[in-house]
């Protein structure tokens, strides 16, 4: 069985030192993890995990300069090439897009997407405050509609984040309210329709969704989710993403998702290196025994993940 990590962050040094220069942190309250690509190769033998699908995620490349975001992905791009190929096969990643200019994101798209080492893009949330779903991004998605690309999506910061009104780091709360708010975008601006090639993997098994969708169902005789039921539904609708188990392997969250959509949608996760590597192991275990030795602890660990990649 070929075990694949989905939620897999590569914190690259660069990066982190550009944006150590601007005074940002991997979110408000902490610091970067150190790595360096052994510390993956390292954790994936401790825990029998074959393939890695790196991504440079949160808190992202947008921090009001267009031209910073623009050079900053490159680079970050290039660089994640070169870790994929000297991984030993052990690698695949995600391209980050240097939105929130879609001209720049489309650029990218066209100089890296073919490269062997991508399996698709990343993209976050939310993008200087307009979500993904925004009328403005329809451009992107058409493109990524037309390769029916991998689309890996992360949470980040919220920009009407209430700092110091709840003090927590926002990856406690903040991040998952993001992933429903993004997911919910999606819908109401009828992105799974219009687009319906581009696969769709949401992290932390969709943040919130999984409590928050069955009220949605409730509201489905609201006109705003007309075009969702026309599509069967919003549980239905729900059903035909894709989702990692990263820091979600419990009844409560990942238990909750599965009422409602097959265990064919849903990818391992791990979310190293933000969680340590005796965190990861210990939900690793907690995720094996919650799947049990079942057909679904294969699809979820291995089949699915294998069928995204074309593996």
């Amino acid at each position: 069985m070929t075990i694949v990590d989905f939620h897999h962050h590569a914190p690259l040094a660069s990066y982190v030192r550009r944006l150590t220069a601007l005074g940002i942190q991997a979110q408000p309250g902490a610091p970067f993890p150190v790595w360096e690509p052994a510390d993956s190769l390292a954790m994936m033998e401790r825990l029998g995990i074959d393939l890695a699908v790196l991504s440079v995620a949160s808190p992202g490349f947008w921090f009001g300069d267009q031209a910073f975001t623009t050079q900053l992905c490159r680079d970050t791009n290039d660089e994640l090439t070169e870790v994929v190929r000297d991984g030993g096969g052990r690698f695949t990643a995600v391209a980050c897009l240097p939105l929130p200019s879609v001209e720049a994101a489309l650029a990218e798209v066209e100089r890296v997407y073919d490269r062997p080492e991508f399996s698709g893009v990343g993209l976050l949330t939310s993008y200087s405050g307009a979500y993904v779903g925004h009328s403005k991004f329809d451009a992107l998605l058409e493109i990524l509609n037309e390769r029916g690309a991998f689309v890996h999506v992360h949470p980040v910061l919220p920009a009407w984040w209430p700092e110091g009104e709840i003090p927590l780091r926002p990856s406690v709360l903040e991040y998952l309210f993001d992933s429903t708010r993004l997911i919910t975008n999606l819908l109401l601006t009828d992105v799974p329709r219009r687009f319906p090639r581009i696969r769709w993997v949401f992290s932390h098994c969709g943040g919130a969704m999984p409590v928050v969708a069955p009220r949605m169902a409730l509201a489905e005789g609201m006109p705003q989710l007309a075009a969702v039921v026309e599509q069967g539904g919003v549980l239905e609708a729900l059903a035909a993403f894709g989702y990692d188990t990263a820091l979600s392997h419990t009844a409560a969250d990942l238990g909750a998702l599965l009422t409602y959509l097959d265990d064919s949608r849903i990818v391992l996760g791990t979310d190293f290196p933000f969680s340590s590597l005796d965190e990861v192991a210990e939900r690793y275990e907690l995720l094996r025994a919650y799947l049990g030795d079942t057909p679904r602890r294969e699809a979820v660990l291995s089949g699915n993940a294998r069928a995204v990649l074309g593996l």
